[in-house]
């Protein structure tokens, strides 16, 4: 057993680690230890695959500016006026139904100024995890590859070389390490896909776009996999791919 799970503040502070764990942006140290942690203790373990998971959906966004439209901050400035309506209010005893309605759109302003705040602190978070992530993906691949139901497979050439690797959890979550994927001119991606469906009517669905360099990536599929492959496409990906597959691999 593991100090930290002896000592509760111990466990408090590396789970106050987790975060900057899946960002990859722990001294060598610090990272050592939640290592350790994350060896002993399964919902640390999954908590950090939810933050790997949430960084790699958050990657799908558009990258356009998220400032808030400029209409926001007049909502913002009238609800301070109604909250200062309803001290005013409180102050000469004024009706309880109408303060509460000046309550209810200064907060309701208040959780919106909260949220855009929330969504530029995520976009920072998934900036640093684009450039520091595959060392923390690789980890929650390996860990993944280690869970009960996980199923493994290496995507392989005609020729039989294995160009990457891919492991799918029961809940449809997944991880593929492209050690041996080539990296491409930035106008082309690799892209993945997810063969499912009735054996005799299989269909074909993208898994993710990965990238023109995906050393480790998570990505979701659905339904009963049978098999993936990987294709070149041009960047940003396409719906149906009209090239062959430069390695695939059925899903036993």
């Amino acid at each position: 057993m593991s100090d930290a799970r002896r000592d509760p503040g111990a466990t408090e502070e590396l789970d106050s680690l987790l975060g900057a764990y899946a960002l990859d942006a722990l001294d060598p140290d610090d990272r050592v230890r939640v290592d350790a942690y994350l060896e002993h203790d399964a919902a640390a373990r999954a908590e950090v695959d939810d933050m790997h998971e949430t960084a790699a959906s958050l990657a799908m966004l558009p990258a356009e500016t998220m400032d808030a439209p400029p209409e926001l901050w007049d909502r913002i400035a009238g609800a301070i006026a109604a909250e200062r309506a309803a001290t005013a209010a409180l102050e000469l005893g004024r009706d309880v139904g109408e303060l509460d309605e000046l309550a209810a759109a200064a907060a309701a302003a208040i959780v919106v100024v909260v949220l855009a705040a929330q969504v530029s602190s995520l976009h920072g978070q998934l900036n640093r995890a684009h450039q520091l992530g595959p060392a923390a993906m690789a980890a929650a691949f390996d860990r993944a590859a280690k869970t009960d139901g996980a199923r493994e497979t290496g995507l392989t050439t005609g020729s039989g070389a294995t160009l990457a690797r891919v492991v799918l959890l029961p809940d449809g979550t997944g991880y593929l390490r492209g050690d041996h994927l080539a990296p491409l001119p930035s106008d082309r991606t690799y892209q993945l896909w997810a063969v499912t469906g009735d054996a005799k009517k299989p269909v074909t669905v993208s898994a993710g776009v990965l990238g023109p360099d995906p050393q480790a990536v998570s990505f979701r599929a659905s339904g009963p996999v049978r098999a993936f492959a990987v294709t070149i496409e041009h960047a940003g990906g396409v719906v149906q791919s009209a090239n062959q597959p430069i390695a695939s691999a059925a899903l036993t």
